[in-house]
């Protein structure tokens, strides 16, 4: 769970709704340019789809494992973002406490 949401019910009664935002520093922190990385084409498996909006798994340059979303294609190059998705934006939820157990 992303710290923001825990924070945004704490005291919250059974039955009560509300509106919180989170902001980026406290859901998914913020965009960063150095998760995005170019790679030759020749370098990914020709079979592999490449569309822009397609999740890839593969290993991130300092060797962990990471998703990555296709954001260009060429004929020369891939760019790969492996920021999530929502990094960088403020979340809002409507949230209605139901049950505490």
């Amino acid at each position: 769970m992303i710290p923001g949401f825990e924070q945004g019910v704490l005291g919250m009664t059974q039955g009560e709704s509300k509106t919180i935002t989170i902001p980026a520093s406290q859901a998914y922190g913020p965009h960063r340019p150095e998760r995005i990385i170019q790679i030759d084409r020749s370098q990914m498996p020709s079979e592999l789809p490449l569309e822009i909006g397609s999740q890839l798994q593969g290993n991130s340059p300092e060797g962990r494992q990471a998703s990555f979303t296709v954001v260009a294609v060429t004929e020369a190059q891939v760019t790969l973002d492996g920021n999530h998705p929502l990094a960088g934006q403020d979340l809002t939820f409507n949230i209605q406490l139901v049950a505490v157990s």
